[in-house]
């Protein structure tokens, strides 16, 4: 009985990680998101990641950020990003318009940082109806629309490695004092 007891302790990992078809976002009942609290140098004060942060999301070179909260004093840094797509290499859907719709939160000690990319959304059209689909449903496929179950897990494979660069570019971006801003 201890053997089968560890032996599922071992394979508990293997199977969360495979709910979620191996993508790098975390699951809490219906609420999927990319977070994490990253320690960083400690003398990096809150201002410098607040000026860190600010350099972050220039680094977007997004055209369509719109911030929600920029409070310096409460070091927390938001903001609500709408970002053009058409995932056609990776889907082979054609060039079928695609928006990824998601809200950064970034919240800032001295010494460490919290970043939060949630909200997500993929935009497609729908029976000539543009249509946001939440990332746990395009997940589970629910409401999949045009995108099969090739498509869908294409699609979810090229957001999970385009969030995974973003979060790459936050962290490079945090770890060292900036003159910017």
């Amino acid at each position: 009985m201890k053997h089968l007891l560890s032996i599922a302790i071992c394979l508990l990992p293997l199977v969360s990680n495979a709910q979620s078809g191996g993508l790098n976002y975390k699951v809490e009942d219906r609420y999927l998101y990319y977070g994490e609290v990253v320690q960083v140098d400690t003398s990096l004060t809150t201002g410098d990641l607040y000026k860190n942060s600010k350099l972050f999301i220039v680094k977007l070179a997004l055209p369509n950020i719109q911030t929600t909260t920029d409070d310096a004093t409460g070091a927390t840094v938001a903001v609500s990003v709408e970002e053009p797509a058409t995932y056609k290499t990776q889907t082979g859907i054609g060039s079928i318009p695609m928006k990824l719709k998601y809200n950064i939160k970034i919240e800032m000690k001295n010494g460490r940082y919290r970043y939060t990319f949630d909200n997500i959304m993929i935009n497609y059209e729908e029976d000539n109806k543009s249509v946001d689909h939440p990332l746990y449903d395009v997940d589970k496929g629910k409401g999949g629309g045009i995108l099969g179950t090739g498509e869908r897990k294409r699609v979810l494979k090229a957001m999970d490695a385009l969030f995974l660069r973003k979060i790459e570019l936050l962290k490079n971006t945090m770890k060292t004092k900036s003159d910017g801003f």
